[in-house]
């Protein structure tokens, strides 16, 4: 076996095609899209190489003749990496003791039976999925290279197999006497249910101004499946890790109201309720569209603390409706008024502290889970969902998914013999020893390209 040799050898032969298109006419772009081209073979060539020679490896060796014995020779094996398509040979195994069929070679380097794409082009695939439909992301990665298109069925189950990891835990925790938490929901079409949420809650320590509003040190959390009680754990979790709690004087819980974002309160001791603004203007503004004379009245007595005279006017526009649904929708906005008065209450005390949950939930989740007509199911929706937020976190998605599965062991048994390998070829080169006979541009006619690699070879032999 020499494997330095074969890749040496792949090498030179893709310089060989480099240099015989710049010996044509070709323009800058052909160049490049083949270079890339001749890049992929040599990466698939390299990589079928790497592993027929692990096989061989584990065939020869004495640990493997005295617990395995050779079923078959020679199996192929097709699979798709971010190269291309890679096909190479393997050796089929049964275990002596306890009777178990394996290719080995195919267990060291983490490839699973009957798996037909490789665990770095899902990760690919998982991460433009978080940005585009299913079947937008199978092109976009195929853009370059036609084998790697693969279908919807196979990027939707790579989006099932995601997992997002813990956010690691800093080597000191932070210091801020105030911080802020905010909350909002998403309305999702999931198959089989009436209404389903995706929500989403973010923790941070304010607004900074430059170079452009944005929230400081903000961390984003998501759910589609979740209890309230295991989502406000996994964010307060959060909180406990990453702050020193002392020295926070005060935590401020926004939201529009809803039953599961109050319930943080019961979670995080301490916190003060802020009702949306945005959320109250639009419970207003409905119950008023018949009577939009009272809407200025109403916003002042919220102004002035006056919860009897705000529902003293909503009386009123409730008196002056003509429509069952009006009435009702008159209702829903009291009711909504006195359940969350407090956090009415806290708003007007801290005019200061804003709300933007649902520009987030638009950005981050409706954007790719209900900006158009869709279904989801209940784990595509959950896993969408936590990307879209690994993605808000400024998190790469193709490591949290390769993150999430079962690490290879690193490969160490080719570790010396390759490194015998390349000491010898360097001796050979700087005694000017090299065997050139094998490269087969050297053998040929006079041109630029034999010229270049014989010069380049000279070089390396100095």
């Amino acid at each position: 076996m020499n494997i330095v040799r074969l890749v040496e050898s792949k090498v030179l032969s893709v310089a060989e095609k480099v240099l015989e298109i710049l010996e044509g006419n070709c323009d800058y772009r052909t160049f490049e899209a083949k270079l890339k081209k001749e890049l992929d073979k040599l990466g698939c060539g390299i990589l079928k190489e790497v592993l027929e020679a692990l096989d061989r490896k584990y065939r020869e060796s004495d640990e493997r003749k005295s617990n395995w014995t050779i079923v078959r020779n020679k199996d192929p094996k097709a699979i798709l990496t971010p190269f291309g398509q890679l096909v190479f040979e393997r050796t089929y195994y049964r275990h002596k003791q306890s009777k178990q069929y394996a290719y080995l070679v195919d267990e060291k380097v983490g490839i699973k039976p009957h798996e037909r794409v490789g665990a770095n082009l899902k990760a690919d695939l998982t991460e433009a999925c978080a940005s585009m439909s299913y079947e937008e992301a199978t092109l976009q990665i195929s853009r370059h290279n036609s084998e790697l298109k693969v279908s919807k069925q196979t990027v939707a189950a790579c989006v099932k197999e995601f997992e997002a990891q813990k956010a690691a835990e800093p080597p000191t925790k932070r210091r801020v006497p105030v911080l802020y938490v905010e909350a909002d929901e998403d309305h999702v079409e999931v198959r089989g249910r009436r209404e389903t949420q995706a929500r989403l809650i973010y923790v941070h320590e304010g607004v900074e101004k430059e170079p452009r509003p944005h929230l400081k040190n903000a961390r984003y959390f998501t759910t589609v499946g979740k209890s309230p009680e295991k989502f406000w754990m996994e964010v307060c979790d959060y909180i406990v890790d990453h702050y020193e709690l002392s020295s926070i004087k005060a935590i401020y819980l926004s939201g529009d109201g809803a039953p599961w974002i109050r319930a943080g309160q019961e979670y995080i001791p301490g916190s003060i309720f802020i009702l949306d603004g945005f959320h109250l203007c639009e419970y207003i503004v409905m119950a008023t569209a018949h009577a939009p004379d009272l809407r200025t009245p109403i916003f002042e007595e919220i102004w002035k603390l006056n919860k009897q005279a705000v529902l003293g006017h909503l009386r009123e526009a409730l008196r002056l409706a003509d429509t069952p649904a009006r009435k009702k929708r008159i209702r829903e906005t009291i009711r909504y008024i006195e359940n969350n008065w407090d956090g009415i209450e806290a708003g007007v005390k801290n005019p200061h502290i804003g709300c933007s949950a649902e520009g987030h939930v638009s950005h981050i989740l409706a954007a790719r889970l209900s900006s158009r007509p869709m279904a989801w199911s209940l784990q595509g929706a959950e896993n969408m969902a936590s990307m879209r937020a690994v993605k808000a976190n400024s998190e790469s998605i193709r490591e949290h998914y390769l993150a999430s599965k079962e690490s290879s062991a690193v490969i160490v048994e080719l570790n010396l013999e390759v490194k015998r390998e390349l000491r010898c070829l360097k001796e050979k080169k700087l005694a000017g020893k090299e065997n050139l006979n094998n490269v087969p541009i050297f053998n040929g006619r006079s041109s630029l390209t034999r010229m270049a690699l014989k010069g380049l070879n000279k070089q390396m032999a100095i």
